[in-house]
């Protein structure tokens, strides 16, 4: 049965009853609808059938984005697309589920190439979301024919088959993340891999991403210390995308609040000229970043090249919180008193911040005069904590996933999705993250 033929038969599944030949072209040449489309004639056009000269374009892109898509949906068809039960199955076909066991090497590369295939057909058929409108806009200048009903089928249904894909990778990835998180150390030869690949190098890499080298990636492999140039890609890549919270980056801390000498918080009097820095430094973020009505800050703070931790100021819960994956400074700390803790200049030094940048957000917060409500403040919000010295930075990262995704840090069985959760070895968030910087730079 040719293609054609196919199409045809399943029209009255869909309830597009058949139109005589005679009927078509008085449809096409309705006097009531001459005077706006003169120069539509007939056209036939298979499989869709007989159809106009104005429509055509529109069910060749049609096939051509069915065409095109079949290079990663191969049992894809426009018989299988007037009917929308099959796109479940028609996927279930061509992405098979993976065997995650002992989360080897096959299964990343079969998950992983599935990952990519689905994007890749998900991206073919973006195209097909602004041509039902159009069909709609022509039928007010014609009557429908039987090739425009089978034509709004098939993108209907295009458009499930869109979200099904959707779906589909989404459970690929939760199924890929939480094999890396249960089988660390196959996932560790997993990243030194992918972050020693030999046939990347800095010729290649370095002027693909801002600020990035070939040699600051590598430090996402198994064991290493993230720098300033990783962390700072990732506050400003995932904070530009969230819309809502500011992420500065890990040069604000110390030379905005930080002594330049002592390396400790500044304490005493802050000056204006403290504040006006702090003003335009965030102000030229916030337009960098595109951000138009943020309501949150996240600050990335490097202790003296040693170790990584955060803080955020929240304007929307009126929180300001400050996360450290360091055992002995969190618990130890939490038994003293608030002024005596650790952090304690350093929380005085955020809450000045706050002020200040609430003067930028429009709605001012002054504590001193209790304008702004009640807000709460956290020197050692309770975290996951890393069980090695070259964690921080992966757990930094992390926090600030769960401060977009959550609002807050999640622990154990409170977050979902599972692959979202915090784990002993982080090497599988690393792996993500490496997988993630190399999309973006253009070799996934």
């Amino acid at each position: 049965m040719n293609t054609c033929h196919a199409v045809y038969c399943m029209m009255s599944r869909t309830s597009i009853s058949p139109t005589s030949t005679r009927i078509t072209h008085s449809n096409i040449h309705s006097p009531s609808r001459r005077s706006k489309h003169k120069k539509c004639f007939p056209f036939e056009c298979p499989p869709f059938g007989c159809s106009r000269s104005c429509t055509r374009p529109i069910l060749e892109q049609i096939m051509d984005i069915v065409e095109h898509c079949k290079a990663f949906l191969p049992s894809l068809s426009l018989p299988q697309l007037l009917n929308s039960t099959t796109t479940n199955a028609l996927l279930a076909s061509d992405f098979p589920v993976v065997d995650s066991v002992s989360c080897n090497r096959q299964f990343y590369s079969d998950s992983t190439f599935q990952l990519n295939q689905l994007q890749e057909a998900a991206n073919t058929l973006l195209p097909a979301a602004g041509l039902q409108s159009k069909i709609v806009l022509l039928l007010k200048h014609h009557r429908a024919l039987p090739s425009d009903n089978i034509a709004l089928v098939v993108l209907g249904n295009l458009k499930i088959l869109q979200g099904s894909i959707s779906r589909r990778r989404v459970m690929v990835e939760c199924d890929l993340w939480q094999g890396l998180d249960a089988y660390p150390e196959q996932t560790a030869v997993q990243l030194r891999v992918l972050v020693n690949q030999s046939t990347l190098t800095p010729a290649q890499f370095d002027g693909k991403l801002a600020f990035v080298k070939l040699n600051d990636f590598r430090t996402l492999g198994v064991g290493r210390w993230l720098n300033d140039e990783v962390i700072n890609y990732f506050v400003e890549k995932w904070c530009s995308e969230s819309g809502t919270t500011l992420g500065l980056n890990s040069f604000f801390a110390p030379r905005c609040l930080f002594d330049e000498v002592t390396g400790m918080p500044k304490s005493g009097v802050l000056t204006t000229a403290d504040e006006d820095r702090i003003s335009r430094w965030c102000a030229k973020t916030v337009e960098k970043q595109g951000l138009k009505d943020w309501d949150s800050v996240f600050i990335p703070i490097n202790e003296t090249h040693t170790h990584w931790y955060s803080a955020r100021i929240d304007f929307h819960q009126r929180r300001i919180d400050i996360y450290d994956s360091l055992r002995e400074k969190c618990i130890n700390n939490r038994k003293k008193p608030p002024l005596l803790r650790e952090n304690a200049n350093l929380m005085l030094v955020l809450i000045w911040l706050a002020e200040v940048l609430s003067q930028l957000r429009g709605e001012v917060v002054d504590f001193k005069n209790n304008l702004g409500g009640r807000w709460s403040f956290d020197p050692h919000f309770k975290v996951h904590f890393q069980p090695n010295s070259y964690d921080c930075g992966v757990h930094l990262l992390w926090h600030l996933r769960h401060l977009l995704q959550f609002q807050q840090i999640e622990l154990g069985d409170n977050c979902l999705p599972r692959h979202l959760r915090f784990t002993n070895d982080m090497v599988s968030k690393r792996l993500r993250l490496a997988q993630e910087m190399l999309a973006d730079a253009g070799f996934a």
